[in-house]
């Protein structure tokens, strides 16, 4: 079996940091992009390792992207129904108590499918659909869902619809409010607990929409990484600077006893690859009904007010998982930060201790949250480190990103948004190794 040259691409730009580690954390949801420096790099390896790897990798490259341009371009199409006319739906959604246009909904009619954002007017368009009865469901941040079954025919193609706010009865719970139970959610997400299923259920939509971005909408983005060699006994550093291309159309979901695994390189032989979810596994059942959630009442995150939810792995889940906590404004319902830890790493061997990943985020579209800075700390085994005791922490900031094959409606295809020049402040007592690398103007 030969490895896509972009799984290569990424173990050499971790080459450095393997002498410090024995396994590789895979934190962005991405793979790398094929550019030509790191086309360079990897080519040059692998043809000083063998001449024929260069070429199989190639050729699998070439075949892979192929056949998700392809992907990209079969849109999927409604069914069709006999011979009977079709129409083009334009429907709007807009709140019921302000009757303001809800821009970035997302909005699915089955059975059609193709879920997709509305534009900032709140308006969505189907073409070509055929007359009859379809089922609508549309989601908004801090809007009450809407299944609802409408009829479509010549007089009904514009259909407006209207979203109530979620009830506001979480105001006055605060952090230090008794102990909750941990519930299980059902696969659809219920939980008999009246606030944890409001929040809970603002959590799935951030976790679904930033899923959506990922899938419908693919784009290629830029990370600036800080790789730091902590030495907490005398505070000095070693750090390694890079930017990074990655595509977000990544297709690793959570599974149960998968979160570290072992892996083979035809290049590194046998390894081991840790992959801990992150939000996008909240909108996916198998982790919603591996874990327990309770809600925590309300805490503060730069001074605003969110609302905190903590999960934890199953009891009898004996294998390495992940338990952490997550935190959504309660004015706008969009996350604004989550953390998620490393369970039962000490039945792997080597043990993994104290791995912890910090991500934040930010607004990128109205409504849309996308990762900002993610940041992980891992304490180094000391047969790794002669001894002494490290911390390894790698820090990941987006600088820039862009559609690959259109974005949402209104989107500017091309380039929606960029980062100022991240400005990189090194620490006392560290020892560069490369220099940072700015985005690119």
């Amino acid at each position: 079996m030969f490895y896509d040259i972009r799984t290569v691409v990424r173990f050499l730009q971790l080459l450095f940091c393997w002498r410090y580690r024995w396994f590789v954390p895979i934190l962005e949801r991405g793979r790398p992009a094929l550019t030509y420096a790191s086309i360079r790099q990897a080519a040059f390896i692998l043809f000083s390792i063998h001449p024929q790897w260069l070429v199989v990798a190639a050729i699998v490259s070439l075949a892979l992207e192929a056949s998700t341009l392809q992907a990209q371009q079969d849109t999927p199409r409604p069914p069709t129904t006999g011979q009977g006319p079709t129409f083009t739906l334009t429907g709007t959604v807009i709140a019921e108590a302000t009757r303001q246009p809800l821009p970035y909904s997302t909005v699915v009619i089955d059975p059609i499918g193709h879920e997709r954002f509305t534009d900032q007017g709140g308006s969505f368009t189907y073409f070509a659909v055929p007359a009859g009865k379809y089922k609508v469901k549309i989601r908004q941040l801090g809007y009450t869902p809407l299944d609802t079954t409408i009829v479509v025919t010549a007089a009904t193609t514009n259909p407006v619809f209207l979203l109530t706010r979620v009830p506001s009865t979480l105001a006055d719970v605060q952090v230090n409010a008794p102990v909750r139970r941990c519930i299980v959610p059902e696969e659809n997400g219920f939980v008999d607990d009246a606030e944890l299923a409001t929040v809970l259920a603002e959590a799935r939509k951030n976790a679904q929409r930033e899923r959506l971005l990922r899938r419908t909408y693919p784009f290629e983005y830029r990370l600036a990484q800080e790789h730091d060699t902590y030495d907490t006994r005398d505070s000095t550093h070693k750090i390694v600077y890079d930017t990074t291309t990655f595509r977000s159309d990544d297709d690793w979901r959570y599974r149960q006893g998968k979160v570290v695994s072992g892996d083979f390189s035809k290049v590194f032989g046998d390894v081991r690859v840790m992959r801990l979810p992150t939000l996008t596994d909240l909108a996916d059942a198998r982790f919603l009904t591996a874990h327990c959630f309770k809600y925590s009442g309300i805490s503060e995150e730069d001074s605003i007010p969110t609302h905190r939810i903590d999960f934890a792995p199953l009891p009898e889940i004996i294998a390495p998982d992940v338990e952490g906590s997550i935190f959504i404004d309660s004015a706008t319902y969009l996350i604004r930060r989550a953390e998620f830890r490393l369970t039962k790493g000490g039945s792997v061997k080597p043990a993994i201790i104290g791995m912890k990943v910090t991500t934040t985020y930010r607004e990128v579209l109205p409504n849309v949250a996308l990762f900002d800075e993610i940041k992980s700390v891992q304490p180094l085994p000391p047969s790794a480190t002669e001894g002494r005791p490290e911390e390894f922490r790698e820090t990941q900031q987006l600088l820039s990103f862009r559609f690959l094959f259109g974005g949402p409606p209104g989107v500017d295809p091309a380039l929606v948004w960029k980062k100022p020049v991240v400005q990189y402040n090194a620490p006392a007592n560290s020892s560069p190794l490369k220099r940072p690398v700015g985005p690119e103007r």
